[in-house]
């Protein structure tokens, strides 16, 4: 067999590849340097060739990075990295093998600094647009009620479609979908975007009301009909959305009682405050929400079947964040760039690691939680970036979890995860354990349990 010369095509390799490549040895001794790391650190191959990288970079990632891959014989994918101000790479390691051991390590750094800048580029824009939009609605009524629902991704533009084709009729429509996902955003406009429009557009929390006073705050109520109650008497929500819409979220919480009355008004368009007689009619647009499952409620019997056929004349299911994840990152930028407008910070840029993360956590919370991850990464990051270190620790810790899935080896990497996310925890309650298993969602006897376990003194 031919023999090959594997030090020229490997010569040649450092040449044509368009990332920035760093090759040492066991004892750290750089072996390969090529020309995509001298533009990128600015030093030239004949300075750092045959001496210790540590000499070179200290506490920079690359270095971390081999290090790590050294050590672990494992390889290290994707790992975001500012080698230095204005500059953004993805570095990935790989220890070299020779006779089951490590001798060395290889480390290829892609230069994203372009694609970081035309990202943030693109979410001030947008950003910009959305604030000149929030501007022109406050003066007219916009031309798109659904203006304010962000996202491009199909299964949300299908629920958009659907949406506007019943606005401007005047059934009883039911939201349905998961807690988070932006039920009162679309049900607002399908309001506005509807005949009714102009008309007032009333919001009842079913959950959050206790029984007793249901009826009075959606009915009404004379003076002196209770104790407590106000002496001149009060409308209710069924008066305020007189020619306008209503909007009762969560109306699976609703008891049985009050589904009886709530049907008779449905039926008849009128209704009877209390303490009176007299009935009252109303013209309003009923517009429905849950997250529960009415069918099971109904053969359970806690549902009422009329009512239900009643409030459900034409169903929207609203998909949850998962299902359109390549929303995630535009709403992230949006949120993030929301919040510094409020806290009055310059805008802030997302490193790309972050996205990843974002990207392919499930959010169970959905939109409301990816509003609250924001709102947490633009408070914590002091500079103009915000790192993965910024994110809730559960977040990167559940995130990993589900790569350890995908990946296999579930046992190995959840623990790695775990200890990561204990750590990072505990480093950020500078070691206050009693915050920590709080932050971490566990007793504070599992945390010392799993303390003991990793051998982590603080």
């Amino acid at each position: 067999m031919k023999k090959i010369d594997w030090q020229a095509y490997f010569e040649t390799l450092l040449k044509v590849t368009g990332e920035a490549v760093t090759v040492i040895d066991a004892d750290h001794i750089v072996l390969g340097w090529n020309d995509k790391a001298q533009q990128l650190y600015k030093i030239k191959r004949e300075d750092i060739l045959g001496l210790d990288i540590k000499d070179f970079f200290t506490s920079l990632v690359v270095t971390s990075q081999l290090q790590q891959a050294l050590s672990e014989t494992e390889s290290v994918r994707d790992k975001y990295h500012q080698p230095m101000q204005g500059a953004h790479v993805m570095i990935n390691a790989a220890p070299v093998i020779s006779g089951g051991k490590p001798v060395g390590a290889i480390a290829s750094e892609r230069d994203i600094t372009q694609a970081m800048r035309l990202t943030n580029e693109l979410a001030r824009s947008v950003s910009r647009e959305q604030n000149l939009k929030s501007e022109i609605n406050k003066i007219n009524r916009p031309a798109d009620a659904f203006s304010r629902i962000y996202g491009q991704s199909a299964a949300l533009q299908e629920t958009i479609e659907l949406a506007k084709r019943i606005a401007n009729t005047d059934v009883s429509i039911l939201l349905r979908g998961e807690s988070g996902t932006g039920k009162e955003l679309f049900a607002e406009a399908i309001h506005k975007a509807g005949s009714r429009g102009n008309g007032p557009f009333v919001v009842i929390n079913c959950g959050a009301i206790p029984a007793t006073l249901f009826e009075s705050e959606l009915f009404g109520y004379l003076a002196g009909s209770f104790t407590g109650a106000d002496k001149k008497g009060r409308k209710g929500k069924f008066d305020e959305a007189d020619h306008g819409a209503i909007f009762l979220d969560e109306i699976g919480e609703l008891s049985p009682d009050m589904q009886v009355k709530l049907l008779h008004v449905l039926q008849n368009q009128r209704f009877t405050r209390v303490g009176g007689g007299q009935p009252v009619e109303v013209n309003t647009r009923l517009i429905c929400a849950t997250h529960r499952n009415l069918e099971q409620m109904i053969q359970e019997g806690s549902f009422r079947e009329d009512l239900y056929y009643r409030i459900n004349v034409v169903s929207l299911e609203i998909p949850p964040l998962r299902e359109r994840r390549e929303d995630i990152s535009q709403l992230a930028y949006l949120f993030v760039q929301e919040f510094c407008a409020r806290e009055g910070l310059p805008p802030k840029h997302i490193a790309p690691e972050v996205i990843n993360y974002l990207v392919g956590y499930n959010w169970p919370g959905n939109i409301r939680e990816l509003r609250n991850v924001a709102e947490r990464m633009v408070v914590l990051s002091e500079g103009g970036l915000i790192l993965a270190e910024h994110l809730p620790p559960l977040l990167r810790y559940k995130r990993e979890q589900q790569a350890a899935v995908l990946k296999g080896g579930l046992t190995k990497l959840t623990e790695k995860t775990e200890l990561r996310a204990i750590e990072n925890t505990l480093k950020q309650t500078q070691g206050n354990r009693t915050k920590a298993a709080e932050l971490l969602g566990i007793s504070r006897a599992t945390l010392y349990y799993k303390l003991k376990k990793y051998g982590i003194d603080s």
